[in-house]
């Protein structure tokens, strides 16, 4: 390799680091260690040893013919340089490469492929490269390596260029390798990050982290209109565990969370949150937990005891930074044994409320204002100090509160498990309202956010969200009665509704953030601008509800992982849009065709419906389509569950729904550990599956979950070649159903409907279309005289 090429390749490497790599996991790095008089003390001087690699030109080698296989992941260095970091704790951990290699990954399954292809092109990444750096845990890596080391040539020359780069890319995994080597006793602990330079596609990251869920993903830095984003590629689990079949379980369990916080509005919390820790596999030494980024840890404890930790800003890509969290780092003196609980407690502070302006506060909904190390129903005890002028409004239920010296205490807890919990603090005027024997309670400003009032001023208004706060009890309250009679009980004996100062909302369970533009009314909302229909249905009637659905899917249910997040946002969503249909048909017209002109708007690169398939989850939001997360996730999302339902009612005669809130109830009442998949979902189904609805002779919704759940087509159907035979007791009518802009292998139960001289439309049967001509044959009722494809509109179709 030329000089100037191998200069140009670090250059490189070392640019695409400063723009993902630095800031991926450590872009402003803040490590603070208690005193430990253990053994193992030196937690964070491992982890500075790792952050700061260390290169010998006597670690420098010439490289033949080594080929690497792990899982899924392929790759061989042909022939080039090699320089190995400088051992930590006795490992190994890193080398950079100049030279010739090829990197060979076939992601397994249609989402994940067609997500490859958005960015690559292709359904199978096969690339060469020209550079590459390596973090590793493995030390059967290193043998690999080493065998096919020969006599290195300009070793300083090589090391003094790689330097730079390596510091800046050990930032993203330093945390990684960490925990792979303290987690390492008692259990696999494999991790390796590529970042190849060289390649067609640029730089590019390939990860195996044996401690994550999906153990392989692809990812890319990407630049769309100035903003920074991580594309993941791909990401899914390796072969063997596939091939294991068995569920994946997270490493830790926490349950009995003890909270007390102090608030000192407009900004500042200060809390100690303790939890109780239960490993799921022995040998663990490291967790890593959430936080917000504003929050700053001052000690953390393991049954009484200081322990290390480390303190790191999270990426700032579009996932991460979007959600505002940040990773901790907690390294314990002891390896930790199965399923014996531990006490882990926090002590932190920082600006986490933010003044919005005019009394009205905004608590970072996005962020975690306490602790959060994985996904786990737990119980809560809350304890809340603030000034007395002011109301707070929190999760549970509230067992006490008393005044002292200017200020309250205020004490919740929870009588069942939940998902996470939740308060908000303001200066509100409230209302009540009831929904059998659940008490709902709204609160409202006077006032609203400086963003809104000052153009409200403009056009002449003053809103006063205090005057709806009534109104918004009462729509509470009719949402919860709705679902409470079609679902299950309310999941909780109290619902609280809260101004939130912001465009968004969101459920906590028993609690409620509603945007302030919620407040509103149409005419001051018209003032901000909102003329479109929907967004004015979405804003004074959806929002709400949607919200209150959330307590059922959610709250009372989560989703099991970011891939079945589709379905808390779409089954809320719709049984929203249920509740507001009954008494307002057109609303779930207006939704719908909403959903799929979203769908359906050109960009760039592709229609936003390309982005890719709901089970993508926040992965949706990519430099290709960074808008894409909301259409896809709940506009596609929706549309899946209406055709579920819809498919449901046709069969059963068009008129009940008893078919799809028997599903809907089953999927609650079966969820195991309050959570649900995608895979559930689809068995929900299946069990009241009617024979109509039964393709290839199987009573399975694999066709559907396939092609549609797991795909992004938005197809186009058209009915060709129709021809009607009447006979003196039936009419046999045939026909093709033609396809197009659908995915390879996608099949969809096509509504076909009879007219009658009478001009009256009755269901006939479904074809399923699964080619892009489909020919059929069906018996009509004596008198039809024309044939409908789907004239209700209820496949998600062009």
């Amino acid at each position: 390799m030329k000089q100037a090429l191998k200069s140009i390749v670090t250059k490189v490497l070392l640019l695409a680091a400063s723009l993902v790599g630095a800031n991926m996991t450590g872009a402003s790095m803040a490590a603070q260690a208690a005193p430990s008089a253990s053994k193992t003390a030196g937690a964070v001087a491992l982890y500075r040893e790792l952050l700061n690699p260390v290169f010998s030109p006597a670690d420098v080698y010439t490289i033949r013919e080594v080929s690497i296989q792990r899982e899924d992941l392929n790759i061989s260095l042909s022939d080039g340089t090699i320089a190995l970091m400088r051992a930590v704790d006795g490992h190994v951990t890193g080398a950079v490469f100049e030279g010739v290699g090829e990197v060979l990954l076939v992601p397994p399954n249609r989402a994940e492929r067609t997500s490859l292809a958005l960015f690559t092109q292709s359904a199978v990444l096969e690339q060469g490269f020209a550079s590459a750096y390596f973090r590793f845990f493995d030390d059967k890596l290193l043998d690999e390596l080493r065998a096919g080391f020969r006599q290195g040539q300009d070793a300083q020359e090589f090391i003094t260029r790689w330097q730079q780069p390596a510091n800046v890319l050990a930032r993203a995994d330093s945390l990684a390798i960490l925990g792979a080597m303290t987690n390492a006793e008692g259990a696999s602990s494999t991790f390796l990050h590529l970042r190849l330079g060289g390649t067609t596609l640029g730089i590019l990251d390939l990860f195996l982290d044996t401690n994550s869920t999906e153990q392989i993903s692809v990812a890319q830095a990407g630049i769309s209109k100035d903003a920074v984003y991580y594309n993941t590629w791909t990401s899914f689990p390796m072969r063997s565990a596939r091939q294991s079949k068995s569920q994946p379980r997270s490493q830790v369990e926490v349950s009995d969370y003890h909270i007390r916080a102090k608030l000192l509005p407009p900004t500042d919390l200060s809390a100690e949150a303790e939890f109780t820790l239960t490993p799921q596999r022995s040998g663990q030494r490291a967790i890593v937990v959430q936080l917000s980024r504003y929050l700053k840890v001052a000690e953390v404890r393991l049954n009484g005891q200081p322990v290390e930790f480390i303190q790191n800003e999270a990426m700032d890509g579009s996932d991460l930074a979007r959600r505002g969290d940040d990773l901790v780092g907690v390294i314990f003196p002891a390896p930790l044994k199965k399923d014996q609980p531990v006490n882990v407690a926090f002590k932190y502070a920082g600006p986490v409320m933010f003044d919005t302006g005019q009394e009205v506060i905004y608590v970072g909904a996005r962020g975690t204002w306490y602790p959060n190390a994985g996904p786990s129903f737990a119980k809560y005890d809350l304890s809340f100090e603030y000034p007395s002028e002011w109301s707070l409004v929190a999760t549970g239920r509230q067992t006490s509160s008393a005044a002292a010296n200017g200020q309250q205490t205020t004490h919740f807890v929870t009588d069942k498990l939940m998902a996470r919990v939740g308060f908000n603090l303001g200066k509100f005027e409230t209302a009540t309202s009831t929904a059998g024997s659940v008490a709902i309670h709204a609160y409202a400003a006077r006032y609203v956010e400086r963003a809104l009032a000052g153009p409200e001023a403009r056009a002449g208004k003053h809103p006063d969200p205090a005057k709806e706060v009534q109104r918004i009890a009462e729509q509470a309250a009719t949402t919860v009665a709705f679902l409470s009679s079609e679902l299950d009980a309310f999941p909780y004996p109290n619902l609280e509704v809260t101004q939130l100062p912001a465009l968004l909302s969101q459920s906590w369970p028993g609690l409620i953030y509603l945007s302030s533009m919620a407040y509103l009314t149409p005419d001051e909302r018209r003032a901000l601008g909102v003329h479109d229909p929907y967004f004015e249905m979405l804003l004074g009637k959806l929002m709400l509800s949607h919200e209150t659905a959330h307590q059922w899917w959610g709250d009372a249910v989560d989703w099991a992982s970011y891939r079945d997040e589709w379905i808390v946002e779409a089954l809320a969503n719709y049984s929203a849009l249920l509740m507001l249909e009954k008494e307002h048909p057109e609303t779930m017209k207006l939704a719908l065709d909403h959903y799929r002109n979203d769908l359906l708007k050109p960009r760039p690169n592709g229609i936003l419906a390309d982005a890719g398939a709901v089970t993508l989850g926040p992965r949706l939001t990519s430099s290709k389509f960074p808008d894409a997360f909301e259409p896809v996730l709940y506009g596609r999302g929706t549309w899946l569950i209406h055709m579920l339902r819809t498919m449901l009612r046709q069969a059963s005669g068009g008129n009940s729904d008893a078919l799809f809130f028997s599903a809907l109830k089953g999927l609650l009442a079966k969820s195991e550990n309050h959570k649900i998949s995608t895979s559930d979902l689809q068995r929900a189904f299946e069990q009241v599956l009617p024979r109509s609805l039964i393709y290839d002779r199987q009573k399975s919704l694999d066709w559907f979950f396939d092609g549609w759940v797991n795909g992004a087509s938005v197809p186009q159907f058209s009915l060709e070649n129709v021809r009607m035979t009447a006979t003196a007791t039936a009419v046999k009518v045939s026909g093709t159903v033609q396809q197009s802009n659908g995915a390879q292998g996608l099949v969809t139960a096509v509504p076909l409907y009879a007219v009658t001289t009478e001009g009256k439309q009755r269901f006939l049967a479904f074809v399923f279309a699964d080619e892009p001509k489909t020919e059929f044959t069906l018996t009509a009722p004596v008198g039809t005289k024309q044939l409908l494809l789907d004239p209700e509109g209820t496949v998600l179709r062009r």
